[in-house]
């Protein structure tokens, strides 16, 4: 009978333990999101990209897209997701490239990953490549201009979530 206790105290110590640890992975200020719609999306696709593990909005709705690059037969998906703000982050993969802001600022993810970023005033960019795959993240807030609030999305949150698209 001590036994069956002892192995059922060690069962939900165990539960409790991984379940604190999935949480203690997404970093404060960052929100997990529904993956179930994201990899059936990808499923889809000739290719498998990465995925972000979190987002830095809080998602309320996500809406996924694939669809081929206007003139070329490279696959691309979408993925947007939206806050009930109405905030939106997308996040772009194709086997093609995606079009670079001239005045685009380079930057590193890591060691291994370089790439691009802009911040237009209307929408906060970032491009990279990884294992022959091109990423895009593009964050816009529900509230344009300078005298409204809104949530702020820096560079550095764009990149932390970059980062664990490839942790």
């Amino acid at each position: 009978m001590k036994s069956k206790c002892w192995y059922r105290l060690l069962a939900v110590s165990l539960f409790i333990l991984i379940g604190c640890q999935s949480e203690a992975e997404i970093p404060e200020g960052y929100y997990q999101f529904e993956t179930a719609e994201v990899e059936a999306t990808i499923n889809q696709l000739s290719f498998s990209p990465d995925y972000p593990q979190y987002v830095p909005i809080p998602v309320e709705f996500i809406i996924s897209d694939l669809y081929l690059i206007a003139g070329t037969d490279e696959e691309a998906i979408d993925i947007s997701f939206y806050s009930r703000e109405n905030e939106l982050l997308t996040f772009q993969v194709t086997e093609g490239t995606f079009a670079i802001s001239a005045d685009a600022e380079d930057i590193d993810i890591d060691s291994t990953i370089k790439a691009n970023y802009a911040d237009n005033g209307f929408a906060k960019i970032l491009t990279w490549q990884n294992n022959g795959l091109s990423y895009k993240f593009e964050f816009r807030s529900s509230v344009i201009g300078d005298d409204q609030p809104s949530r702020q999305i820096s560079k550095e949150d764009l990149i932390k979530v970059v980062q664990s698209t490839h942790s």
